[in-house]
């Protein structure tokens, strides 16, 4: 019987892909997360930070055949950046140390972002997995290069174990609430005067099926992972018909502190994100990884704004 570790159970995507999981034949899962799930699964849970030396013995307990690391999310706005710092760069290390000693695991799938390009006006008009990061004052972004930085180390001196490392475009869809997601679906959205960035996205339901596939499909490697396509955020708002309120940049920071005390935190590299845009180069997605998502970034936005069912014929 197939053994599969989730980290990061109680994010959207972890709790659905658990929910997959647990109807596949032949496959046991264990899920862990320091949060409470949002989603409703029977697989057993265990409530650790993963930077702690008890989820490091409870990996080596269940000995799984796979592990998908989800809790690489930005957790700065519920734990402050301290600590949600700790549990993505330190709880990495202290993750793929006990990888490294756990003889039964085959396969390991790690979410990263494209957030670890940073973005900026000298940015590449289109980045690759090739790209030289963004020097970036981002902690989340330099969290993201330190776990990807533990991965490579690990890879190389475990040859017997498949590292598969996803570079997602930002989530975007009806029950998706991240940060980013929340910015654009206000009545009336900031943006800065003078930008209209390009951008890409990854549905909620293309995000699920990538990592089933990558769980189905061992492929070593990193990929950048996006609908295909790209949209202005000008272009964005006006298929969710949304009204955007161009100000000058001082104004504009301003406003999004606003947001942020109505509950909708952008950290520093979502905001440099709404300025200057990010396109990925996906070949790799499709020519290696052999994933091609349902929707483009067009029809993943009608969905996420309610225009169009999430399964309509294309």
């Amino acid at each position: 019987m197939r053994r599969i570790l989730v980290t990061g159970a109680a994010t959207r995507t972890g709790g659905r892909l658990i929910q997959t999981l647990e109807q596949t034949l032949d496959t046991r899962v264990f899920a862990v997360d320091d949060l409470d799930p949002l989603e409703n699964f029977s697989s057993p849970f265990e409530r650790l930070s993963i930077d702690q030396l008890a989820f490091a013995r409870f990996l080596l307990d269940v000995k799984p055949h796979t592990v998908v690391h989800l809790q690489t999310v930005d957790r700065s706005a519920l734990h402050g950046a301290t600590r949600s710092h700790e549990e993505s760069a330190v709880g990495a290390q202290a993750l793929f140390g006990a990888i490294g000693r756990c003889t039964t695991v085959r396969h390991v799938v790690v979410k990263s972002d494209g957030a670890i390009y940073g973005a900026g006006p000298r940015s590449p008009s289109v980045v690759s997995t090739d790209s030289k990061p963004r020097r970036s004052s981002g902690r989340y972004q330099r969290d993201l290069e330190q776990m990807e930085a533990f991965v490579r180390e690990v890879a190389e001196r475990h040859d017997h174990v498949d590292y598969t490392i996803l570079r997602l475009a930002p989530i975007f869809g009806p029950t998706i609430r991240n940060p980013l997601s929340a910015y654009l679906t206000l009545p009336g959205v900031p943006t800065l005067l003078g930008f209209d960035p390009r951008m890409q996205l990854i549905s909620e339901r293309d995000a699920l099926d990538v990592f089933l596939h990558a769980i189905d499909n061992p492929t070593p490697g990193t990929f950048n992972i996006a609908g295909k396509g790209q949209l202005y955020l000008s272009r964005i708002l006006r298929l969710g018909r949304r009204v955007p309120q161009p100000l000058p940049r001082r104004a504009f920071h301003a406003a999004l502190r606003g947001v942020a005390r109505s509950g909708i935190p952008l950290e520093k590299h979502t905001i440099a994100l709404l300025k200057h845009g990010r396109v990925m180069d996906t070949s790799g997605m499709e020519d290696t990884l052999g994933f091609s998502p349902f929707l483009t970034c067009r029809q993943t936005t009608m969905v996420a704004y309610g225009r169009v069912s999430a399964g309509f014929d294309q």
